[in-house]
């Protein structure tokens, strides 16, 4: 669609004067070209504004200036750049955390860590015995790489929890080979793990606790797959630090994973959990009956149970369990977010219904392949 007839159309659909839509299109224009027309999930010959389109439309004339509220002073629009200069920020992050370890071992203050030849020594030994993991596919490991070139060796980077034995002693003598090099004698055994993520919302995914008691997610899985290895040839140290570190992630998830990391310490009591985020979204865009309730009346309103599946859960209007975050990220819009913005009505479903037709203005792809009951 030809961008003026697509401005033209939404100027109608909105009922805008001249005044009004040059305002609001000098704004549109901008994002358009900068973030929104990048979204990886539109198709061939579907851009943003037919999306815009179609998602005003399913509003009444009436309601509309309230959603196009939502995506001109609400929406959180991530994009590549944004994520890589996230990804950019993790090597501060750990290297922080590191020279608080180094000074707790040597019980001194953490600016004495540029002082003195022993602290920069065991913190040059904690770097080489550092082994970063990408936990998803949105990790960006390799662009994590790129940006620590020359501070980060290819074979201290592994890009999937699941590491199998023989790439397990393929790292280990490599990092003798490390240590060797720069003369030292320290155990050729990984002492700091860097666990690294894209986004988290919840934790859930991180780690959780389920109803029966034992752990899951992603860093139990972890500790799990190093585990039968360690009394032949051990990957990690027995008091090995692991950092599980975010670059996005909503202030819920930064309490959840903080504490599950906590309580899942007590089980490794001779471990170091650290968590650590490059951004902590503020808890004040979070969308609820509470904070925005002309909002959430609206969502929930024009909410078509159609788009429910096994996965999500049921009344997911603000998102999968009412995560309310106003958020797309360049890549996929995550299904926490306001489901206005990522759900499109499955008109075959049995609990769809016509007259509350949803369609996104940001289509999420589903993880799962089996999303519908």
């Amino acid at each position: 669609m030809k961008e003026k007839l697509a401005k033209k159309l939404v100027a109608d659909l909105m009922d805008w004067d001249v005044e009004r839509a040059t305002n609001e299109f000098s704004w549109l224009e901008l994002m358009v070209n900068y973030k929104f027309n990048d979204y990886q999930q539109y198709g061939p010959g579907h851009r943003f504004y037919v999306h815009l389109l179609r998602w005003l439309s399913q509003y009444p004339a009436a309601d509309r200036e309230r959603v196009w509220k939502l995506l001109r002073e609400q929406l959180i629009y991530v994009s590549q750049e944004d994520m890589h200069h996230l990804v950019s920020l993790t090597d501060p992050a750990i290297e922080r955390e590191m020279r608080a370890a180094v000074a707790r071992r040597l019980s001194i203050h953490v600016y004495q860590v540029d002082e003195r030849c022993d602290a920069q020594r065991l913190l040059a030994e904690m770097r080489c015995r550092t082994l970063y993991v990408g936990v998803s596919d949105g990790a960006r490991i390799d662009v994590f790489r790129r940006y620590n070139e020359g501070l980060v060796n290819n074979e201290q980077v592994v890009a999937m929890v699941e590491i199998s034995k023989s790439k397990q002693k393929k790292l280990l003598k490599t990092l003798k080979e490390r240590l060797d090099a720069m003369k030292s004698s320290a155990p050729a055994t990984f002492e700091w793990v860097c666990l690294i993520d894209d986004f988290t919302a919840s934790g859930t995914t991180s780690i959780r606790l389920e109803d029966d008691g034992s752990w899951s997610g992603k860093v139990d899985r972890f500790m799990q797959e190093v585990a039968p290895a360690a009394g032949e040839a051990p990957l990690i140290s027995a008091d090995v630090h692991v950092q599980v570190h975010h670059y996005l992630a909503s202030q819920t998830a930064k309490n959840n994973v903080t504490q599950r990391l906590a309580a899942y310490a007590t089980a490794h009591p001779a471990l170091r959990f650290i968590p650590s985020f490059s951004y902590v979204l503020p808890q004040d865009i979070v969308v609820s009956a509470k904070t925005h309730p002309e909002l959430a009346a609206l969502l929930a309103e024009r909410y078509d149970p159609g788009i429910e599946t096994k996965h999500t859960g049921t009344g997911i209007a603000l998102g999968y369990k009412d995560g309310g975050l106003p958020l797309v990220l360049d890549h996929n819009t995550p299904n926490n977010s306001l489901a206005t913005l990522w759900a499109t009505s499955e008109t075959t479903s049995p609990k769809h219904q016509p007259d509350k037709l949803m369609s996104a203005l940001f289509p999420r792809r589903q993880r799962h392949s089996d999303v519908r009951p």
